[in-house]
């Protein structure tokens, strides 16, 4: 849930964690990203159309309401367009999926997506998250669960009450748990 840029590209993630957050068996992923560029097409990327459809056969998707879907196609295609751009990497592909999938409990697939987009944090070694990307996962958040823009910089503060300019990810986890924002908006 952070910038584009502060991740490598799919192969690097850990398919067998992968296949578990996003629901979608290793041998099938190979396939999602062939159906993925055909659908991208020369840019390689989908608008919000394209992920739509291309969403919509996916297991997960396949068990939710049709109409409801429809509705927070836009809400999520926003959430993780993470450069603006109204357009999505396969990156941002998948992180939306992971967020979608509803046979892994919520916090574990936030959990997943902070760890595996914290670049700083895995360079580092330690798994810091800095508040530049903390506030970027806030404001993912805020987007994703239909919060007021502008709130991540008082997450952050609740968050980073020492004012270290850093928190650890176990922190981090413990605070968006303990969030009524987060663990009642949406079934998603």
């Amino acid at each position: 849930m952070g910038a584009r840029s502060s991740r490598g590209s799919y192969q690097q993630w850990d398919l067998n964690e992968l296949s578990r957050a996003t629901g979608v068996p290793t041998n099938q992923i190979q396939g999602i990203y062939q159906q993925f560029t055909q659908a991208a097409g020369r840019d390689g990327e989908l608008d919000q159309k394209e992920f739509a459809r291309l969403y919509s056969q996916l297991p997960g998707a396949q068990r939710q309401d049709p109409r409801y879907m429809q509705q927070q196609i836009p809400r999520i295609f926003r959430t993780f367009d993470r450069d603006n751009s109204g357009k999505l990497s396969f990156d941002e592909f998948l992180s939306a999926t992971v967020m979608m999938n509803h046979n892994m409990p919520r916090r574990e697939r936030i959990n997943y997506l902070v760890r595996e987009n914290n670049r700083h944090g895995r360079q580092q070694g330690d798994g810091r998250i800095s508040a530049q990307y903390g506030h970027q996962v806030f404001r993912r958040l805020n987007d994703y669960y239909g919060l007021p823009a502008g709130s991540e910089h008082q997450c952050w503060k609740q968050v980073d009450r020492n004012n270290r300019g850093y928190i650890t990810q176990d922190e981090l986890m413990a605070y968006i748990s303990q969030q009524d924002t987060y663990n009642q908006r949406f079934q998603y």
